[in-house]
């Protein structure tokens, strides 16, 4: 995508010939290799992101490329400190100093990137750039404020207000429709009481959906549905199918259930033929608790986290325990109305 929008941007600047490169330039006075300018190719040469291009302006270059063994493809740039390694220059000019690099990904180079653009506060954020010879040690450099940027504004507009409208359409399917709802048909959809496992499925499916888009749009990745990830969906896909075939077969069984219509979310996602139930409690919280934790990874580091085998136990004990106590529920015929399966 990244690299879509930067080539239709590069042919509108050709287009229009509006961008005007300044090049700085230092002469070099026999000391040590100092970074002391870095500019992209855009009209606003302080900032690039991901699939740009970055000039990186070195004062006595030559020695530099001299640690390199006169070889411009171990020159390593550096953002904030962090080399940014497996990205070699596309080209490197020795009487001017110019060392040119393509922004982009590579499999050495991931934990830096999700560092740099993780917890994006606005479109950019600044960092410091300079290059080195070894991936330990970066030249001194006096470019401390070049803007990185973290995802493009008009991409940026765009997810949110897809986002706010694909939350907003799963809120009014789930409050005006029976996808996260249950009970006898004859009752209205929107009057009859919320299942827990089917919010519990509907909630990690909107909220991995998001989440996935939103890493895409930063980081251009579509590998990050992470395994312990797919765990989580498959205890809420298998919970809501144990529900789904216990209420089922309390009907073919000829098990009194009553009518129930709804009493609000809270009150039907929580309660069961008794009231306030600790395992619908424990259940409900474990969800949200994980989709909080959820969140701020993917904020965070750009990636979904990777949950522990005991967490999953934890999860998977949680729905067997409410699974198990479900059975019994709703089959007294003086059952109150409005529990929730």
């Amino acid at each position: 995508m990244r690299t879509t929008l930067t080539a239709l941007l590069l042919l509108l600047i050709a287009a229009t010939g509006s961008a005007t490169i300044v090049e700085k330039y230092i002469p070099d006075n026999g000391g040590p290799p100092r970074v002391y300018n870095a500019h992209s190719y855009y009209d606003d040469q302080n900032i690039a992101g991901l699939d740009d291009r970055l000039s990186v302006h070195v004062q006595n270059f030559p020695a530099l490329l001299k640690q390199v063994n006169d070889n411009c493809s171990g020159i390593i740039l550096f953002i904030n400190g962090m080399p940014i390694k497996g990205l070699q220059p596309e080209s490197c000019d020795k009487n001017t100093g110019h060392v040119r690099y393509l922004l982009r990904r590579t499999e050495d180079s991931e934990v830096a990137w999700h560092k740099l653009l993780g917890s994006p506060h606005h479109y950019a954020k600044d960092v410091s750039i300079s290059v080195g010879s070894d991936p330990q040690f970066s030249i001194p450099s006096d470019v401390n404020a070049f803007k990185l940027e973290a995802v493009p504004r008009a991409w940026f507009f765009l997810f949110m207000v897809l986002a706010a409208l694909f939350i907003f359409f799963v809120a009014m399917l789930c409050r005006r429709t029976a996808i996260i709802r249950s009970g006898v048909t004859s009752v209205p959809a929107h009057q009859r009481p919320y299942s827990l496992s089917l919010f519990q499925m509907v909630f990690w499916f909107a909220l991995v959906i998001v989440a996935y888009v939103f890493m895409w749009l930063i980081n251009d990745e579509l590998d990050t549905i992470t395994e312990s990830v797919l765990a989580l969906i498959g205890i809420g896909a298998a919970t809501a199918i144990g529900a789904t075939m216990i209420d089922k077969n309390k009907t073919q069984t000829g098990d009194a259930v009553p009518v129930m219509t709804s009493r609000g979310f809270v009150r039907d996602v929580l309660s069961d033929g008794d009231g306030i139930s600790l395992h619908r409690f424990q259940m409900f919280i474990w969800t949200l608790v994980l989709g909080v934790i959820f969140v701020a990874s993917v904020y965070k580091n750009l990636s979904m986290p990777e949950f522990s085998t005991t967490l999953l136990g934890l999860m998977g004990i949680s729905s067997g325990t409410y699974l198990g106590f479900k059975v019994p529920e709703n089959t007294a015929k003086d059952a109150p109305s409005g529990t929730a399966p």
